[in-house]
């Protein structure tokens, strides 16, 4: 099995479920027991963001950093993407240059300073049983290409979905109709 870790999942247009319409998808982990997944294209813009940057402390950071929602799937759960520079107990690394924390030390690391330069703060993540991502792939629901560390934490993020797109040479709103295999 070829691992998407360190890919990025690109939401077809036709996709109108509203979690997934326009998502741009970090693959952090792809094996054989599933997948997992960050939107990291979708900042939170509620009230709840700001309860969550006050009950962290996060807010005391400068610049305050956005919360983004990372998926459906355990939406109470903190996970924070960051830079490969910082790793502590249950740091998940991705690649070489992406790593993934869910201890909240990390809190703590960064609100000290000490924790890593590049950050997205995220609640929840996107999940797939063991076999659901690659038929979704198969279906036409979703692009999959390789990641870039820059792409992840610079750039606005309204752009990201059709920029990921274009910087692979897909124009993406030409790409329309049904999913399904022709």
């Amino acid at each position: 099995m070829e691992s998407f870790s360190n890919h990025f999942l690109i939401s077809m247009p036709h996709m109108n479920d509203p979690i997934f319409n326009k998502s741009l998808i970090y693959i952090c982990e792809n094996n054989p027991d599933g997948s997992l997944g960050l939107i990291i294209n979708k900042p939170m813009v509620s009230q709840n963001a700001s309860e969550i940057l006050q009950k962290t402390g996060l807010e005391e950071i400068q610049p305050t950093p956005d919360v983004y929602f990372g998926g459906p799937v355990n939406i109470d759960m903190g996970l924070i993407l960051h830079d490969s520079s910082y790793e502590i107990e249950g740091t998940l690394s991705v690649s070489n240059t992406v790593a993934l924390t869910s201890n909240k030390q990390i809190i703590s690391d960064l609100k000290a300073g000490s924790g890593p330069q590049q950050f997205r703060f995220s609640m929840g993540y996107t999940g797939w049983e063991h076999g659901q991502l690659e038929r979704e792939i198969e279906n036409g629901d979703w692009l999959l290409i390789p990641a870039d560390v820059d792409f992840i934490f610079l750039g606005p993020d309204i752009d990201k979905w059709k920029a990921a797109a274009e910087r692979f040479g897909i124009d993406i709103s030409a790409l329309g109709g049904s999913a399904g295999i022709a």
